[in-house]
């Protein structure tokens, strides 16, 4: 199983990207002039072809009134796809992973339970929803699995490797 280590500031990220594809499946292309604005941390302002200076509200716009209707001719201006549509494929794989991120950034900064940014993603895709583990708690974990086996090891050896067999149910016990 593939892992990937990063810091706060990049899952953020990530869950930025992550939300910006799928709301580009779903057909929400002005979320897309937003996020990269976060991105890049200032605001756009665009000469366009039609010689007005645009912030990011009406450039959004201005590129949903170009794009959208040869990327989505069947959706309206102000339409687009919900998540539990199949129209969006794998948009849902998508909005399941930003949700784990968002879901994993709220308990740290302390959202309450009942916020926006904190709920169980809807479970479309039927997929197996990534995990976001404190590594900090893991590698505990490997050091506990790694003593446990180097004394099952020394037990196996018998008498002469200087283990109890007491003191291997013991530390099994308290794995």
């Amino acid at each position: 199983m593939p892992m990937i280590k990063c810091t706060d500031e990049q899952a953020y990220l990530i869950e930025l990207c992550l939300e910006t594809m799928c709301r580009a499946t779903m057909g929400q292309l002005t979320h897309f002039i937003e996020s990269l604005e976060q991105i890049r941390g200032k605001l756009f302002e665009v000469k366009c072809p039609d010689g007005e200076v645009r912030s990011f509200y009406s450039l959004g716009s201005y590129i949903e009134e170009m794009i959208k209707p040869i990327l989505f001719p069947e959706l309206s201006s102000n339409e687009s796809y919900g998540v539990g549509q199949k129209a969006i494929g794998k948009g849902q794989v998508l909005y399941e992973m930003e949700k784990v991120l968002q879901n994993y950034r709220a308990k740290k900064d302390n959202h309450p339970k009942n916020s926006v940014t904190w709920h169980e993603p809807l479970h479309y895709s039927k997929k197996p929803l990534i995990e976001v583990l404190n590594l900090q708690n893991e590698m505990k974990q490997v050091k506990k699995k790694k003593m446990v086996q180097r004394a099952y090891n020394a037990f196996k050896k018998g008498p002469a490797s200087g283990l109890k067999r007491k003191g291997y149910r013991e530390l099994k016990g308290n794995y």
